[in-house]
């Protein structure tokens, strides 16, 4: 892997932006389909992330792309390349658990169809559109992905503070799974922000696709709580409120305020900046620790050696 040169890991550290891709991998074999103990409930309203991310995650890489040569500030456009891989490696790690769960019993495809489906429709919708209403959409895709990356940077820091999941025995594999992602959400959780206020900079447009954004991703995210649920092979039934308000008070999920209301609308400020939305310190500082990071740098220094 090449050094990066420190002033430009310096601004990246200080701006909310990667300077490199951890190729970590997990050993699902020994994590069970509740890898929350006795908790259905919170196991699958976190699982949706892994139907979610895959698609979402190359959307954000599709938007960035096409955005990439716009950007004329050159530290920002240095900072696209790692970002473009930590999102490719993280939609390539969420997948694998999508086939954990299909050997578990769960299988997804018809869930995950369905938003590859709706994704893909609303890129080919506008590719017969004149050029400037394509440029339009170009900022409106990378509005809406600023938007969804500030959830998933707030969702990161939650998952690297939070202790509720240790206490109620969470599988820890699953756990450096979920902190490893989270922290790389941190670590370049203003890398598309920066890319669309260089681009464009409407504010207008930004706040237009937070609104429209967020209910979108909530449902998305309710249906696959739903989906998995009821086709749980051990324990089908359907959600309910008072088991995310249950979730929410021993610290096992974000609650219904946060992610509905207050996280949102701290995108809404005008003068709002990612660097305001979490910790970067604190996410470097687990992934000096993290199992599956730690593996990552080790079997990288083991092919430079032999490389060497």
């Amino acid at each position: 892997m090449a050094e990066t040169p420190p002033t430009q890991e310096l601004r990246a550290f200080d701006q909310g932006w990667p300077t490199h891709r951890r190729m970590v991998r997990f050993d699902w074999s020994e994590t069970p389909l509740h890898w929350v103990p006795d908790d259905p409930f919170t196991t699958h309203v976190i699982n949706v992330l892994h139907l979610l991310l895959p698609a979402g995650e190359r959307w954000f890489i599709e938007a960035v792309k096409e955005a990439a040569p716009l950007v004329d500030d050159p530290d920002l456009q240095a900072a696209i390349k790692p970002f473009i891989q930590q999102e490719a490696w993280h939609a390539w790690a969420h997948t694998i658990v999508l086939r954990h769960l299909a050997d578990q019993g769960i299988d997804t495809t018809a869930y995950t169809d369905r938003l590859d489906r709706w994704l893909s429709a609303l890129g080919e919708r506008h590719e017969r559109w004149p050029q400037p209403l394509r440029r339009w959409w170009l900022y409106r895709h990378l509005a809406d992905t600023a938007a969804l990356e500030h959830f998933t940077a707030v969702l990161g820091q939650w998952v690297i503070q939070t202790r509720g999941l240790d206490y109620a025995g969470a599988d820890p594999t699953m756990l450096d799974l979920l902190r490893w992602h989270g922290c790389e959400e941190v670590e370049h959780r203003a890398v598309v922000f920066d890319i669309y206020q260089n681009v464009c900079g409407s504010y207008a447009l930004r706040a237009l696709s937070m609104l429209l954004t967020a209910p979108q991703f909530v449902f998305w995210w309710f249906a696959g709580v739903r989906y998995l649920m009821r086709h749980d092979p051990t324990h089908p039934r359907a959600p309910r409120w008072r088991d995310w308000l249950r979730a929410a008070r021993d610290y096992r999920t974000p609650g219904p305020w946060k992610l509905l209301v207050t996280t949102p609308v701290r995108y809404l400020r005008p003068r709002h900046h990612p660097q305001s939305e979490g910790n970067t310190a604190m996410a470097l500082a687990y992934l000096e620790q993290s199992p599956a990071a730690l593996a990552a740098r080790e079997r990288a220094a083991a092919a430079s050696d032999d490389d060497g």
